[in-house]
């Protein structure tokens, strides 16, 4: 398994992440660069194993996202469906309202939440 993000919070578990045989792919990139490099993976033959537009936070607020993905047997269309409509739809957002020059105490609160959201989403996994 892989997990995608340009959330450097996740540097902090990364021995906790590979224990649990998910790899970090930590990309110094926007959100939506995020977003087109979980399709390259799909097109690759990956599969989404959580959603790429997950939590209550628009694309055009945070910038901020980790998808986590796994290796499929097969090529997975609903991944790739699935990625593509995120990047129209975060694109839309970032057309309508670019994301705010925010103070480093409000992304370090971006970072939290997308942290928390997909650390959960792990466990849960593992379980």
């Amino acid at each position: 398994m892989l997990l995608l993000t340009n959330n450097e919070k996740f540097k902090q578990i990364e021995n906790e992440l590979n224990s649990n045989k998910l790899n970090l792919e930590y990309q110094d990139i926007t959100y939506i660069e995020i977003l087109e490099k979980a399709r390259d993976l799909i097109h690759k033959g990956y599969k989404l194993l959580t959603h790429p537009l997950y939590g209550s936070v628009k694309p055009n607020e945070t910038l901020y996202r980790s998808v986590v993905l796994e290796e499929a047997e097969e090529f997975d269309i609903q991944s790739l469906l699935l990625i593509e409509e995120a990047i129209v739809t975060a694109e839309k957002f970032k057309k309508n309202k670019m994301t705010p020059n925010w103070t480093e105490s409000v992304k370090d609160d971006f970072r939290v939440i997308d942290f928390d959201l997909i650390k959960k989403t792990i466990d849960r996994i593992f379980q």
